[in-house]
């Protein structure tokens, strides 16, 4: 049963320092990765960059203790999060870009204003 509070309840933006999927993640461990601490796993190598596809809450195989991992679409399973750095978009990589996406316009023209399409 919902309670009436939280239905008018303003709800919380997101902590940009908590993982959430959509971010990306770069690999900041080298060597191999274990399933449950045991059996050897394919997974992110040193220095590659993923996106988050999931994020889990659970206690850690080795050493019990809470721990965040993290899945990506290309491995199967999950990743301590402590094996990987976020990655945050810099102003100045997104103003570089810019003059790029300005040149591009120039060469080939706006996009066409896309038509409305009747629904019914």
């Amino acid at each position: 049963m919902i309670r009436l509070g939280s239905l008018f309840r303003k709800r919380r933006a997101p902590d940009a320092d908590q993982w959430q999927p959509g971010d990306q993640a770069e690999c900041i461990v080298a060597g191999r990765w274990y399933r449950g601490g045991i059996i050897p796993n394919t997974g992110p190598q040193l220095g590659e960059i993923r996106v988050v596809c999931s994020v889990v809450e659970s206690s850690h195989c080795v050493t019990g203790e809470p721990a965040t991992f993290l899945g990506f679409s290309r491995y199967s399973g999950v990743f301590v999060s402590s094996g990987f750095r976020k990655v945050r978009p810099r102003a100045d990589e997104r103003e570089a870009a810019e003059p790029e996406f300005a040149k591009l316009l120039r060469k080939h023209g706006a996009p066409a204003t896309p038509l409305k399409e009747d629904v019914g």
